[in-house]
């Protein structure tokens, strides 16, 4: 299997560039990107859960633990980062912090409503996390806070937004675990060694 991006009509191409897709943040390319589907090789998931493990690890270290060139790595981490696969980001703790909130807010929103509704959402600064939903709410947003009547305004700001109908807000106390690893890609690549 060759590692490579494909778009939703099933053409396999060598790399982005060579497809013409240029990956700027406008609204086009945002589209091409959701349109692009990217093909991963062992090299890539291994790469992947390298950098997973530990994404200060260098490309060297990478390299030897995955038994290719450093310049390989360096090429296969751009194009997943180019196909929106991956970003490597630090992680602040806002409970070390002292005097932050951290908060789980859910929203039920009028369908007519909705992009505008997460468009506002996704524009608040203490919104560390905004997703679409299907249940009960029909966005989550996590939000930090300096303390509860900063979180009891914001809440208040949400609730006056057109379009949303009703809030849920829950409080963190304590996180027992924090992972963001590809637990999916995990249990697929588990299967195929077995």
């Amino acid at each position: 299997m060759t590692s490579g991006i494909q778009h939703d009509n099933g053409k396999n191409l060598r790399n982005a560039q060579h497809a013409g897709v240029k990956f700027a943040q406008t609204p086009a390319a945002r589209y091409v990107r959701r349109v692009v589907k990217i093909s991963l090789d062992s090299v890539d998931r291994a790469i992947l859960e390298g950098l997973q493990d530990d994404g200060r690890r260098s490309y060297r270290q990478i390299a030897r633990d995955v038994g290719v060139s450093e310049g390989t790595v360096r090429t296969r981490v751009r194009r997943l980062e180019d196909a929106g696969v991956l970003r490597v980001i630090a992680f602040v703790d806002p409970s070390r912090l002292g005097n932050s909130v951290l908060a789980l807010v859910f929203v039920r929103v009028s369908t007519a409503q909705h992009g505008a509704v997460v468009k506002a959402l996704a524009e608040l600064p203490e919104a560390t996390y905004v997703s679409s939903l299907v249940g009960r709410a029909d966005v989550y947003i996590q939000i930090i806070c300096r303390d509860n009547e900063a979180l009891w305004k914001l809440v208040s700001e949400i609730r006056s937004l057109s379009g949303v109908l009703e809030t849920e807000t829950m409080l963190e106390m304590a996180v027992h675990k924090f992972t963001y690893r590809d637990s999916a890609a995990a249990a697929a690549s588990w299967q195929q060694d077995a």
